[in-house]
């Protein structure tokens, strides 16, 4: 929507207000009257990148469903079908990663954790997988299976992330695949439909709980209803699942 002629595009679960100062209103020395306003906007960029990794999740799906049904004995064309696949998916993993890491900071000024901690960590070099569970459990209050589902979920996303921003040269096994015949290299059997497919689903599984089951802070709980609001517009969820 948009805020008056040339005004401001404003939507679905954007924060908006008017900062201090940025509002003036007044009456010049003829009587007439004046205004000035600045207004002021957050878009939260977990609806964002969960848009790109659905979108790129398409189209991972459809270069898996072409890997079944046009497959040959071509080398050239295998490397074409293979790469087809490889590159959305792991799109999807590192879009959902990234989403991960603005939960967190979206979670961090709820969560009673100290500079201290969080220094602690730094110099630790605790894991980041576990820094976003932390957080997550001093927010919300989770049922141990529930707390354990999501620190499975979260850690594995993470760590394939994380092998997809920072790869190693190391050489390691080739691998196979139960739908072709030859075997490859790790990550066209780790950064493929099935996989991108399973991480997608448990990120948003992880935010839509939040969602649903509340923190009781009015500010966490107002963000999460922003960002469903936000992935409601994208197209991500459907406007009847509230």
């Amino acid at each position: 929507m948009s805020s008056g002629s040339g005004g401001v595009l404003i939507f679905k679960g954007m924060k908006v207000s008017i900062l201090a100062g940025d509002l003036s209103i007044g009456i010049s020395d003829n009587g007439e009257f004046s205004s000035h306003c600045i207004l002021s906007t957050s878009y939260n960029v977990i609806p964002i990148w969960m848009k790109i990794a659905h979108d790129n999740l398409r189209q991972s799906r459809i270069a898996s469903e072409a890997i079944l049904e046009k497959w040959s004995e071509d080398a050239d064309f295998q490397k074409q079908l293979l790469m087809g696949e490889l590159a959305p998916s792991m799109q999807v993993i590192v879009a959902c990663g990234i989403a991960l890491d603005a939960l967190y900071d979206t979670l961090r000024p709820y969560a009673k954790i100290t500079p201290e901690e969080i220094e602690s960590w730094k110099k630790n070099k605790t894991a980041r997988a576990k820094q976003i569970v932390e957080i997550i459990k001093r927010a919300y209050k989770l049922k141990p299976d529930i707390f354990n589902n999501f620190k499975e979920c979260i850690s594995e996303i993470i760590k394939l992330r994380d092998k997809a921003v920072h790869p190693s040269l190391e050489l390691q096994n080739v691998c196979g695949r139960s739908d072709i015949d030859v075997a490859v290299d790790w990550k066209f059997a780790v950064y493929r439909y099935e996989n991108a497919k399973r991480v997608f689903i448990n990120t948003g599984n992880i935010i839509a709980y939040l969602y649903e089951h509340k923190s009781n802070i009015n500010e966490l709980d107002e963000a999460l209803f922003n960002i469903i609001e936000a992935l409601k517009e994208l197209g991500i969820i459907s406007s009847k699942s509230d």
